[in-house]
C-alpha cells in the first residue's frame, strides 16, 4: 500500500471554482480508481492549519491510499486527472507540495452496527 500526500495553495478568488472543478473532473477518476480498487480511501480538505501557509491562498491536503505502489501511476496517467490538471494549474499561487510512500499502518474504522 502507499500512501500520497499533496499540498494545493489555491488563490483565495478561485476557492469555487478550484473545489466546484474538482467535483466534476478528479472525483470521477477518484470513483473510477476506487471501484476497481486501484485506490483504497482519497478525500480532499482545505486546510485550517499549516506550517508553510502561503498568503492569499486556500491550502487543501489531497490524500490518497493505493492498494500498491502502482497505483499512483495509474493515477497519474488517467486522462480524466491528466485533464483536471490541466485545469488546475491556473488556480494555484504557489507550487504544489507532494510526499508519498509505502504505508506503514492502515486502519479502518469497524462501524458497530456491522
Amino acid at each position: 500500500m502507499q500512501t500520497v500526500i499533496v499540498v494545493l495553495s489555491v488563490a483565495l478568488d478561485s476557492v469555487d471554482a478550484f473545489e466546484a472543478g474538482f467535483r466534476e473532473h478528479e472525483l470521477p477518476v477518484w470513483r473510477d480508481l476506487l471501484s476497481r480498487g486501484v485506490m483504497l480511501r482519497a478525500s480532499l480538505t482545505p486546510l485550517d492549519i499549516s506550517s508553510r501557509s502561503v498568503s492569499g491562498a486556500t491550502q487543501y491536503l489531497v490524500t490518497v491510499d493505493f492498494a500498491t505502489d502502482e497505483g499512483h501511476h495509474e493515477h497519474d496517467d488517467h486522462p480524466g486527472f491528466q485533464a483536471w490538471n490541466a485545469i488546475a494549474d491556473q488556480f494555484q499561487i504557489a507550487d504544489a507540495l507532494a510526499f508519498g510512500g509505502t504505508t506503514l499502518l492502515y486502519e479502518v474504522p469497524v462501524n458497530p452496527k456491522d
